[in-house]
Formats: structure tokens, C-alpha cells, sequence
């Protein structure tokens, strides 16, 4: 019955790592030729999950936040308020921040990244 704490515990280091790898992937992938095609794919997957799934789900909804919520919550803790982002931010500033700025500024950054690597792959192939 003691491992269920370990288990969650790891899971929920595991998913702060699958956050981060995703984040700085989305953030920075672009720059390399290599990985632009798979950038692209992931930023498309990120929006579609904001502004498709969040139809159904809920503004920003993103499923691996969802599973990590769980988790969180496996281990005693409640739903954080705000997207992953936002926590993050928090954590590391020591502030608290609001969330729909945050929220808004997250977009923005991502639909700019969007259109940078949808220029970068077209031009792969048309320039």
C-alpha cells in the first residue's frame, strides 16, 4: 500500500519533465532544420487541443495538465487555478500573477511560434 505515494510522486516528477520537455520544444525546436517538421506537428497539436478540445473541455484545455491534475490531486493536493504555465511562473517568480495575462501572453507567444515555423517549413520546400 506504500508505493501508491512513490508511484504518484514519480508520475508526477515524470509529468513536470513531459511539461517542460514540451514547453522549451515548442519554444525553441524551430530553430533547428532538423527538428522543424516535428516542431510544426507539436505547435499545430498544442493549438488544436487550446482551441478544439477546449470547445468541449474548457478554454486552454490541454490533456496532459489534465492528467497531471490527477495526479496532483492522488497525492493530496487540489486543482491548481490556472494552466501549468501559470504555475509555473508563480513557482519560479515567487509572485502570484494573474492568470488570464499569463493565458494571453502564452497565446500570443504560440501562435507567433506558430507562424515562424510554418514559414520555416514552407520555405523549406518552396524558397
Amino acid at each position: 500500500m506504500m508505493m501508491r505515494p512513490f508511484i504518484y510522486a514519480l508520475l508526477n516528477a515524470a509529468f513536470h519533465a513531459l511539461h517542460l520537455a514540451i514547453i522549451l520544444f515548442v519554444m525553441f525546436a524551430w530553430i533547428f532544420p532538423v527538428l522543424r517538421p516535428a516542431h510544426l506537428l507539436l505547435v499545430l497539436l498544442t493549438l488544436s487541443s487550446w482551441f478544439i478540445l477546449g470547445r468541449w473541455m474548457g478554454s486552454g484545455y490541454c490533456p496532459i495538465s489534465d492528467w497531471h491534475w490527477k495526479i496532483k490531486a492522488a497525492l493530496g493536493g487540489g486543482k491548481p487555478d490556472g494552466t501549468y504555465i501559470h504555475q509555473l511562473l508563480q513557482n519560479i517568480s515567487g509572485r502570484k500573477l494573474n492568470s488570464a495575462n499569463v493565458d494571453k501572453f502564452v497565446v500570443m507567444t504560440t501562435m507567433v511560434i506558430a507562424v515562424i515555423s510554418l514559414a520555416l517549413n514552407v520555405c523549406r520546400f518552396w524558397c
